[in-house]
């Protein structure tokens, strides 16, 4: 309904006939007509407009609330390779019966069950570095980011770089990067995918073992989430059990059997490698 200004609301309020009647839900206010018009109660008009206007502001509240949902990925996730955003299946190439493409194919199935918010198993991505782990873990991301309904909150964190920023918070009181918020965040979100997990290990001098903190703070994100996580790694489950706790590896490798949830790369060259 238009807005009348204050001249023409006068306007109005001239032509308004009050008449003897009054209304039944509010019996202290008068029925008033207006020229050529059915009686009316002011107070119900009123009424009426305000839940219009409520209904309104609702329904915009929804609509800014799903889209913050939907903008977690863009916004909130931690990536090592800025260019890993724009993976979709769309873009990775893969040769119909190769290994490559089979393994696109389930991920795209593991994606649409992901749509089922019931759907509560891990995803395991493993092999050969440079497969398209990486790149097949935010398609499924992307997919579901774009047609989970109502929009939910998806997100994608480098393992490493994430403990990377985590560590640099403890001497920076600045940093929104905390382990209590991070933890949190991680611990919430409907699809996580960690990625590279290992990584953070691997790269160590002196041990090929998490460190206690590190797996504390996997601990705890996984133990929030019960499920829904995908995990990359270019380690396999003889050399994860080698650097993680059995408890860490319970919440690693939940429903993965169960849902057949592993996608493994074992055929696939690096497809980084550039000849020369």
């Amino acid at each position: 309904m238009q807005e009348l200004s204050s001249s023409q609301s006068f306007d109005v309020m001239r032509l308004l006939t009050v008449l003897p009647e009054t209304c039944p839900l509010h019996p202290d206010e008068h029925l008033v007509r207006l020229p050529g018009k059915e009686p009316f109660c002011r107070k119900c008009a009123a009424e009426r407009i305000q839940r219009k206007n409520n209904s309104q502001a609702v329904q915009g509240f929804w609509v800014e609330y799903r889209r913050g949902f939907h903008d977690v990925l863009n916004r909130d996730s931690i990536f090592d390779d800025p260019d890993n955003r724009y993976n979709t299946f769309e873009s990775y190439q893969a040769v119909e019966g190769t290994e490559a493409y089979a393994n696109k194919q389930l991920a795209r199935h593991i994606a649409g069950q992901y749509l089922d918010r019931t759907f509560r198993a891990n995803t395991i991505l493993t092999g050969n570095p440079g497969a398209g782990k990486t790149h097949l873990a935010m398609a499924m991301l992307t997919a579901v980011n774009e047609h989970i309904q109502p929009n939910a909150s998806c997100l994608f964190v480098s393992v490493n770089e994430l403990i990377r920023r985590i560590k640099d918070s403890f001497n920076n009181r600045q940093s929104i990067y905390t382990e209590a918020r991070m933890t949190h965040l991680l611990g919430m979100v409907n699809l996580l995918v960690l990625d590279d997990l290992g990584s953070e290990a691997s790269f160590r001098r002196e041990s090929n073992e998490a460190t206690d903190w590190v797996q504390q703070v996997l601990f705890g994100i996984l133990n929030k989430r019960h499920g829904r996580t995908i995990i990359t790694t270019n380690l396999t489950s003889e050399q994860l059990t080698d650097i993680y706790n059995p408890k860490l590896l319970s919440r690693m490798y939940l429903g993965v059997n169960k849902h057949h949830t592993i996608i493994k790369f074992a055929e696939t060259d690096d497809m980084r490698k550039e000849l020369f």
